[in-house]
């Protein structure tokens, strides 16, 4: 009881040291202004100011404008769908359409960057502008043909494009949720150096096993294995599972070895042989899971290391933003190579020198199966209702512990379009439209955003603790969910895995 009253009043006291230069030059007949010198403030020294809410101080020092980019997604939406050509089938044809709801959307964001480049990390600006990477940037760069779908069918993506965002930012106009009791706690741990670099060798042990395990332990073999292409390898996972399947969860503590790293070397302040460990560590088992071929787990643990690794700055600099960028390009070129490579293999690539497929920045061609499903939906096919959520809630559950546990939403796509076995993502906006239609697409951009808004609560702990962490962590996991449901849960077994460990090692940290 006594450890948690003195973390309430450290958080008391940091968010009124963070606060007190709001209060300046805001006199009243009531509450003179008063300066009190930073090295000689204490909690009980300090001004009586106004009560300031925690989300109120949140939104000052993290500005956004949700009214603002309700109207901007709107039009943008508008002038989208005016834009739209006659003929909208052509590879670039859906450009301009494309370019206005990008700006429509990036709008109220870009804004509040200009005030606060940190916000760009904020939860739901990244939410808002999530759509445009998973969405709008294939038709920004003109990446392929439109098949297989009507011209309502694109309309309609635009729409629901912008009624989830809309959604976005409803959530935002409202007090967000409070945060649990084991996030809470997750994100409170003040750890040193030494406590930060032995975590980081259980997740890489446990993260390593699952590869060593189906290797014989033998280091030779795993070096081979990563060589070849992604459904070759022993510990490749069948569609359905088995028991293999607790094996392959051991991968997910390898998620967080990227972010921790970047925490060590924020705390260590120099280079030295534990931060070489870690990093050798960190990228020995990011090639261990990009020879899996899922290019999104890659971007996930390696965009949580970036946003960890800025918003823990003091102050940003010009080489925070050459280093971020530089960082950002280096990351995309990798998941472009993954692509290239994950189902013949590195050896083979590299034996044949075969030719690059794409020519563009692939992402999913989510924006043509999301018309798809428009054009489809309900049409030719009924909604899945209930369906996709269960589905999406039952994927963390080993199938040897549920046989019948259900193997689709109710819906294939692929199936559908005579494609059978192909993999195709429409985006959880497809997903949510699936399910109940245009009033579920609403619905789902709410839902995020009000995860987002709550997760963005973590910004108010104390600095050195591990909520920036964690924060990272969450807001990245939204940012994959908007792939698909699955993502999301899966995306956040990171999260889980950092509560567990730090539940068992750093129960009594202070």
């Amino acid at each position: 009881m006594a450890e948690t009253k003195n973390q309430v009043f450290d958080l008391q006291t940091e968010i009124f040291k963070l606060t007190k230069h709001l209060f300046v030059g805001f006199p009243s007949s009531t509450q003179p202004t008063v300066i009190i010198p930073e090295e000689e403030m204490t909690f009980n020294s300090l001004p009586a100011p106004p009560f300031i809410p925690p989300t109120l101080y949140l939104k000052r020092k993290y500005p956004i404008y949700p009214q603002l980019g309700l109207g901007a997604t709107v039009l943008g939406t508008l002038v989208a769908l005016v834009l739209m050509p006659p003929n909208p089938y052509p590879a670039g044809a859906l450009f301009n359409s494309a370019l206005v709801m990008t700006v429509g959307l990036a709008f109220a964001p870009v804004l509040a960057i200009s005030r606060n480049p940190k916000t760009l990390f904020q939860a739901q600006h990244l939410l808002v502008l999530a759509p445009i990477y998973w969405l709008l940037l294939d038709l920004l760069q003109g990446a392929y043909d439109f098949e297989q779908v009507g011209v309502a069918g694109i309309r309609g993506a635009f729409i629901a494009i912008g009624l989830f965002v809309c959604g976005v930012w409803l959530a935002a106009l409202f007090t967000p949720w409070k945060l649990t009791t084991p996030l809470i706690k997750a994100a409170q741990h003040r750890i040193t150096p030494a406590t930060i670099f032995t975590l980081i060798l259980i997740f890489f042990a446990l993260g390593i096993f699952k590869y060593a395990y189906f290797s014989n332990f033998n280091p030779a073999l795993m070096v081979f294995y990563l060589t070849l292409g992604r459904w070759s390898a022993p510990w490749a996972r069948s569609a359905l599972g088995g028991w293999n399947a607790f094996l392959d969860h051991l991968s997910y503590f390898g998620y967080i070895l990227p972010t921790l790293t970047v925490l060590l070397a924020l705390r260590s302040k120099r280079f030295n042989g534990q931060l070489l460990i870690s990093i050798f560590l960190t990228l020995t088992m990011s090639v261990f899971l990009s020879q899996g071929g899922s290019r999104r787990i890659i971007g996930v643990i390696f965009g949580a290391a970036l946003i960890c690794w800025f918003l823990e700055q003091d102050y940003l600099k010009l080489r925070h933003f050459v280093l971020g960028l530089g960082s950002v390009a280096l990351l995309f070129i990798s998941l472009q190579l993954m692509l290239e490579y994950r189902n013949i293999g590195l050896q083979t690539g590299l034996e044949e020198k075969i030719e690059l497929k794409y020519e563009y920045l692939h992402v999913d061609d989510n924006f043509l199966r999301l018309s798809q499903i428009i054009t489809i939906v309900p049409r030719y096919h009924l909604h899945v209702y209930e369906q996709q959520i269960i589905y999406t809630l039952a994927r963390p559950i080993p199938r040897i512990l549920w046989p019948d546990k259900p193997i689709n939403s109710g819906f294939d796509l692929s199936r559908f379009l005579g494609r059978p076995g192909v993999s195709l993502s429409s985006s959880v906006i497809g997903e949510w439209y699936l399910s109940w239609g245009w009033f579920a697409v609403i619905f789902g951009g709410w839902l995020y955003g009000s995860l987002a808004g709550t997760i963005t609560r973590l910004l108010l702990f104390p600095r050195g603790s591990t909520a920036i962490m964690v924060y990272s962590l969450a807001t990245m996991a939204l940012f994959a969910g908007m792939r698909s449901m699955i993502e999301l849960v899966l995306m956040s077994y990171s999260l889980l895995t950092w509560m567990v460990i730090s539940w068992l090692f750093l129960n009594k940290t202070p």
